[in-house]
């Protein structure tokens, strides 16, 4: 939101343990910001230290990266500013990237991937096993909250994706069938 995006997406599969997806068509983070991207106490906001006088946002993106590429099996970024004529591509573990970021395919925006939540804290993830329905209701909360106090002529469109990787096909209705009740 901080970014300016007129739509929001996230993506979660099972309450967000096994992947979050946050994409958006903010203006997107600018490459030689990506490597200090998750390092803890570093934010591109504040240039500064008059800036801290009139920030406006809804916190430091860079410290709730770095605490995720810490316990996550993986953490990708996907970005591209309108400036640039490609977006950028890095993986980050640990709070560092796992290399230097790559020319990628990209829309403007930025797209954020976390796998493996708790992949680095079992016995976290232990904990958290039975509760997938809990954390997807509970990110859900919080996706709805954000969307209502930001409705208004300004404010993204939010949309929330529960993915299901083991989703059971269902039957397909064929056209003949379209009209009469399902047996």
């Amino acid at each position: 939101m901080d970014a300016g995006a007129a739509n929001i997406a996230v993506t979660v599969d099972r309450g967000g343990l096994d992947m979050m997806q946050i994409r958006d068509d903010g203006s997107g983070i600018r490459r030689e910001d990506l490597p200090i991207l998750c390092e803890r106490f570093t934010t591109s906001k504040l240039r500064e230290f008059s800036d801290l006088e009139s920030i406006a946002t809804y916190g430091f993106r860079g410290e709730a990266l770095a605490s995720i590429s810490h316990v996550a099996r993986s953490l990708q970024v996907v970005t591209k500013t309108a400036e640039d004529p490609c977006g950028h591509r890095c993986e980050y573990r640990d709070g560092r990237p796992l290399s230097a970021a790559a020319p990628s395919a990209a829309n403007r925006g930025t797209q954020i991937t976390v796998e493996e939540l708790f992949h680095s804290a079992p016995a976290r993830m232990r904990a958290m096993r039975n509760s997938a329905a809990d954390e997807f209701h509970r990110v859900a909360d919080v996706v709805a909250k954000y969307a209502i106090h930001n409705a208004g002529m300004e404010s993204p469109n939010f949309t929330f994706i529960p993915f299901f990787k083991n989703l059971v096909s269902r039957r397909c209705v064929q056209p003949e069938e379209v009209g009469r009740p399902l047996s």
